[in-house]
This record gives structure tokens, sequence and C-alpha cells, in this order.
């Protein structure tokens, strides 16, 4: 019978043996760890359990960009604490949790006008071409209703995110053409760092 012990949720090791080390280092200490942040819930997503983790060095240097906000969270965490005991605050406070709420702007271009852009294609991103004729000298951008098509696919992404625990509160168009933006329910930090990368992967995916 096929069984996943739970440890192994909770740590991981690359195999180091197949990092390149020119023989500078002992072959151990080429590898990294990972460990589930538990502040971050994990989900299922295409059939596939997404575990949101840390990633550090044999020696504890953070190879991510979690580990970083995991480390000030604690620091926020023990130095609002002393502060709060200091000035005789709600000194019974046990820990102090910090709150994020992110807005993800974006370009909504159609697939066969952005395949004729080899700067889009390969860039990412506009280098050629020039501006729309009034630019964002109107307000028919930010507060005209989102085209249908454009509303179609905002929702659509809205409600794979709410299946993933993501609850996107906001969408509506922005200065720019064809720019828009959604936002969710502010949360934990840590938890909404990564909404906001799996918001990117099903937006790009939508």
């Amino acid at each position: 019978k096929a069984t996943l012990p739970y440890e192994r949720l909770f740590f991981g090791e690359t195999d180091g043996s197949s990092f390149p080390n020119g023989g500078l280092r002992a072959t151990h200490t080429a590898a990294a760890f990972t460990t589930w942040d538990r502040s971050s819930p994990c989900f299922v997503l295409d059939r596939v359990l997404r575990i949101p983790c840390a990633f550090i060095t044999h020696l504890g240097a953070c190879i991510d960009d979690k580990t970083p906000l995991l480390r000030s969270n604690d620091a926020l965490n023990k130095q609002g604490l002393r502060l709060l005991k200091n000035i005789k605050i709600d000194t019974d406070a046990k820990a102090i949790h910090s709150f994020l709420g992110w807005e993800q702007e974006f370009f909504v271009v159609k697939a066969d006008l952005y395949r004729k852009r080899p700067d889009l294609l390969n860039c990412g991103r506009t280098l050629i071409g020039r501006l729309p004729t009034r630019n964002q000298q109107a307000e028919l951008n930010y507060f005209a209703p989102p085209p249908t098509e454009v509303n179609k696919l905002l929702f659509n992404v809205q409600q794979v995110c709410l299946k993933l625990g993501v609850a996107m509160a906001v969408l509506h168009n922005e200065v720019a053409c064809a720019q828009h933006e959604m936002s969710p329910v502010y949360c934990h930090s840590t938890f909404s760092a990564d909404n906001n990368v799996l918001f990117m992967e099903v937006l790009e995916r939508e």
C-alpha cells in the first residue's frame, strides 16, 4: 500500500551529489534544505499537493524570497512584544502578526495581437510602438467598466482563486489602456505573499 509519511512534509533535502563542486567542498555542504512554512496553508492544484516552503543552504543562508520574510516576522514579533512591555501597553500580548494586502496590475492583450509583437514574445514587455492617441489624459480607462471579454477573464480567475482559498475582493480597469487590477482580502503576510505568486500563475494560465 502506497503511503506518504507525514514527516516528509516538514523537511526536505536536495541531492547534494548532483551539485558540481569541483572538489572545493564536501558533497553534503552543496545541498540545500526545504522546510514547510506552516504559517501559509498547503493546497492542491492540478491534483498536486503544493506545500509553501522556505529554502536554505547547509549553513543556514537563505536562497529564496520567503526566508527573509519569515525572519523579518520573527524579529517584528520579538521586538514588538518588547516595545509593548516597555511602553506598558497590552503587556499581556503573546504575539504580533503582520498582515499584507497586495494589488496586482497587469495588461491583457489578445493572443493574435500578442503573437505579432516580437518585444512581448521575447521580453514580456513593451519595447516598440507608440503611445495611444489620448494616452492617460481621459478618465475613460479607469472609470469605464472592463470590456466583456476581459470581465469574463477576471471572473474566471476570481473563481479559480476562490477554490484555492484566495478571496479576490477587487477587479477593475487601471489608468493605462488594456491595464487592469485585481487584489484580494488582506491576510497574514506570508500567506499573502504566496497568494500573490499563485495568482500570477493562475492569471497566466487563464
